[in-house]
């Protein structure tokens, strides 16, 4: 149980720097792409910028068998929400296939850069560059988390001592790939469009009652295929984690629209210190000690502050010039596509 424990702990903080967990652009940077894509008349455009978001929403289902599943769906099996899109339905479909990995935004993410040289996407490339200068940190907070739970001290047992040399080493990429995102996002909110926090609360809180029909529509019988699953079970549980999925990307907003660059990096390391313990529960099946919570909070919360600094510095230079690169791709990629904002 002790090892078990531990573990736990550590696979939280690796998604800790997200109030979202994204695992490509974050929500705003998103957003902000498709805010510059297509129509620009209030709720037409609304759509589309909660489309652009809304690929990620099966993120949210911590510890779920078909999470990895649902992923893909979304996002390399766009082609069903935009297919089984109404006319009406089409500018969020647009924003929803210009996220896509395949050739959206998160294929200039994940798979191929277009402004910095190196193999992969921007983020895999400045991931790269921020791993090991959170190597140290990380070492250390394991640390402080072994004590806290267990009041132990270097040097440590030989299986404990692996398992943290262990964690270290896979937690730096991953924890350095979800600080650029978080970085990106920070830095768009201050310097590229300084109301998305608003426009992602606002995109949020309006959604159309349509969304999750649709979502239920395009993806509800492939889900209802795997086994353990019905049609009704599968369409409940998109529905529901859409619902859920809103209520975050309400929050994340409010957290991007505070005016104190200081406060926005709080409330963001907040609310992803809360996901990483929900994470830590659910895929573990354990309950953080009631006691220890404030404490753990804490750790995990100082943790993602240092991340998000370190990374602002690795992309602030030239992030700009790929968001630009990749607005310019995902345009022509749509067009060439034939994806519009309307259906005749």
């Amino acid at each position: 149980m002790k090892n078990k424990l531990i573990l736990s702990l550590v696979v939280g903080l690796v998604v800790a720097t997200l109030p979202v967990p994204a695992l490509a652009w974050g929500s705003a940077t998103h957003l902000y792409l498709s805010e510059k894509l297509g129509n620009k008349d209030g709720v037409t455009d609304q759509q589309e910028m909660y489309g652009a978001t809304l690929v990620d929403v099966f993120n949210l289902m911590f510890g779920h068998p078909y999470q990895p599943y649902l992923w893909n769906e979304t996002h390399y099996g766009f082609m069903k929400l935009v297919e089984a899109a109404e006319p009406e339905e089409m500018a969020l479909a647009y924003g929803f296939a210009s996220h896509n990995e395949a050739w959206g935004a998160d294929h200039t993410a994940h798979i191929d850069a277009l402004t910095i040289e190196g193999e992969g996407g921007y983020v895999i490339i400045k991931s790269q560059e921020l791993a090991p200068i959170l190597a140290p940190e990380i070492r250390a907070s394991l640390e402080q988390l072994v004590f806290i739970v267990y009041e132990m001290v270097p040097p440590y047992p030989a299986d404990i001592e692996l398992l943290i040399q262990q964690a270290v080493q896979e937690m730096s990429f991953m924890l350095a790939d979800n600080g650029v995102e978080s970085a990106v996002d920070y830095l768009v909110g201050q310097n590229e469009d300084k109301k998305v926090g608003d426009r992602m609360f606002g995109s949020a809180q309006d959604r159309d009652s349509f969304v999750p029909l649709l979502l239920v529509e395009a993806y509800a019988e492939g889900l209802a295929s795997q086994p353990g699953m019905t049609y009704e079970t599968a369409s409940n549980l998109i529905m529901a984690t859409e619902a859920a999925f809103q209520t975050q990307m309400m929050s994340y907003g409010l957290a991007l629209a505070q005016e104190d660059p200081g406060d926005i990096k709080e409330a963001m390391a907040e609310q992803g210190a809360v996901l990483a313990i929900m994470i830590i529960e659910a895929e573990y099946g354990i309950t953080v000690p009631l006691a220890l919570y404030p404490l753990i909070f804490q750790e995990v919360k100082n943790l993602m502050i240092f991340t998000l600094n370190q990374a602002i510095e690795v992309v602030e230079d030239d992030y700009v010039e790929e968001l630009e690169a990749t607005q310019k791709y995902i345009k022509k990629q749509l067009n060439a596509h034939k994806i519009k904002t309307y259906r005749k």
